[in-house]
Parts: structure tokens; sequence; C-alpha cells
């Protein structure tokens, strides 16, 4: 093995870490966005929430009026607790569904590595190819490491 060969593997090494990594610093950024896109609507939502409640207060002019007001609205958030209890019991899908979610990414990875080294495989040994599915294998390997498995990391505890 000569050192162009050594160098070639290492670039295609470094490029598809780099690559993953990009990857990866993307999908963070797109669920920072999205995050940011949730919390506006929440807050929009609040807004709403909070001018039908004036509305209301203001067309009940009387005090008992006002007191079945707020005790229909106390109802309201504490029938919300319980139906917001009852959501998360439910759970978010089924577990077939979560089962196939986490093989996901394993089955893209063994698919991708086991059709590279067929084609690597499928090659005579002298052919000057084989160097560039042998380095595209080694960029797809540390992409699919970096970038699928790097977004598992566990989460930031706050304090």
């Amino acid at each position: 093995m000569d050192i162009g060969t050594i160098i070639g593997t290492g670039a295609s090494a470094l490029g598809g870490g780099l690559f993953g990594l990009l990857g990866n610093i993307g999908t963070k950024v797109i669920g920072l966005f999205e995050a940011k896109q949730a919390f506006a609507q929440k807050k929009e939502e609040w807004s709403h929430e909070e001018r039908l409640l004036d509305m209301q207060m203001k067309a009940h002019a009387a005090e008992t009026e006002q007191e079945l007001a707020v005790t229909a609205s106390s109802g309201s958030w504490s029938g919300l607790g319980e139906s917001l209890k009852a959501e998360t019991a439910i759970g978010t899908t089924y577990p077939w569904v979560n089962a196939v979610r986490a093989l996901v990414r394993p089955a893209l990875t063994l698919g991708l590595a086991s059709f590279l080294c067929a084609a690597f495989f499928a090659m005579p040994a002298g052919d000057i190819d084989r160097a560039y599915v042998a380095d595209s294998l080694v960029f797809a390997a540390v992409t699919a490491v970096v970038w699928w498995f790097g977004d598992r990391a566990p989460a930031r505890r706050n304090r």
C-alpha cells in the first residue's frame, strides 16, 4: 500500500466526518428553528385565550356574573389539565411504529455498507476504481456514525 492510498483514505475519513458533523449541526439548527416556531404558535394561542377571557369579563357587568365566569374559567383550566393528563397516558403512537422508527438508521447503515462492500468485492483486485469504492465506503461509514448516531447524545439537563 503506497502513501497516496493512505492519504486518500484518510482524506475520505476526514471528509466523511466533516460532512456528518455538518449534517448533525444542520439537524440541530432545524430543531432550534422548529422549537422557536412552536413557541411562537403557543404564544399566539395564549394571546388569543387572553383576549377571549378579557371580552368575557367585560361582558359580565354584575358581580355574580363575574364570579360565575371565574368559576367557569377555573373549571376550564382543570378540565384542560385533566385532558392533558389523559393525552399523555395514551402515548404518542403504536409500539410497532416506534420499533420501525428505531430500526431505520441501523437498516440504512447496514444497507449502505452492504452495497458498497458488494461493489468493492465484485471488482478485480487490481482495478483502479476499487480504491474509489474503498474511499466511498470509509466516507459513508464515518458520515453515518457522526451524523446519524451522533444525534443520540444525552440531552442536557437544565439546572
